[in-house]
């Protein structure tokens, strides 16, 4: 997604990805009132990391970090303020629902029309492995809970690398270039220790480049 790039370095890398994203369909104070296909019981409310709310002006979205319980708000009656503003709410009244604490986020709050997300974090790290002693794995974790290895055996030299234009990799960038990011190449050798009375250890390994829709 547009400047989603959290942290990436050689051997840690955490990007952010629309979870849901709404059109406020209405304001009632301090309290939007959205619509989600599914309402609240089709969002994994344990991934949410953060929300997002889009400039349209700029097409440029604003970031802030948070957790479900910090902007999900109860009471109130969002499907009928939004019927009031022209949703057509027949059928699907629990489908509505009510966010809060944007105000707090942001120091102001969006209004009927704006555009806001859901997203969730997701960290990559290459560390040692739990499960092959001497090794590395890779591991993944959503923002919040615990890394889990999903890799194991992995070399070394295994990485990431980012381009940032042209056709250049480095493994690690600054900040301020987070969201120039175009491409990630992960690179993975595997080590395989040699069998008894072998000569040497095999590796063999691949590396993929993914290219990204980081960059507006």
């Amino acid at each position: 997604m547009d400047d989603g790039f959290v942290v990436a370095g050689a051997r840690t890398l955490t990007v952010r990805s629309p979870m849901v994203v709404f059109a406020v369909c209405d304001r009632q104070g301090n309290n939007l009132h959205v619509y989600n296909d599914g309402g609240e019981n089709a969002l994994d409310v344990t991934e949410v990391g953060g929300v997002g709310w889009l400039n349209q002006a700029t097409g440029v979205w604003s970031y802030r970090s948070a957790t479900w319980s910090y902007v999900n708000g109860t009471g109130g009656s969002p499907a009928a303020s939004c019927a009031g503003n022209g949703a057509d709410t027949a059928w699907v009244a629990s489908a509505f629902h009510r966010l809060r604490r944007f105000n707090l986020l942001y120091g102001s709050m969006p209004n009927a029309g704006d555009i806001v997300m859901l997203f969730r974090e997701t960290t990559y790290k290459v560390q040692a492995s739990a499960l092959e002693p001497g090794t590395l794995g890779l591991f993944r974790g959503t923002y919040g809970q615990p890394l889990v290895e999903f890799a194991t055996g992995i070399d070394s030299t295994a990485k990431f690398q980012y381009r940032t234009g042209g056709s250049t990799y480095t493994d690690t960038i600054t900040s301020a270039s987070l969201g120039n990011i175009d491409a990630v190449r992960i690179v993975a050798d595997a080590r395989k220790r040699a069998e008894s009375g072998g000569q040497d250890d095999v590796t063999f390994g691949w590396s993929v480049n993914v290219f990204l829709g980081n960059v507006p």
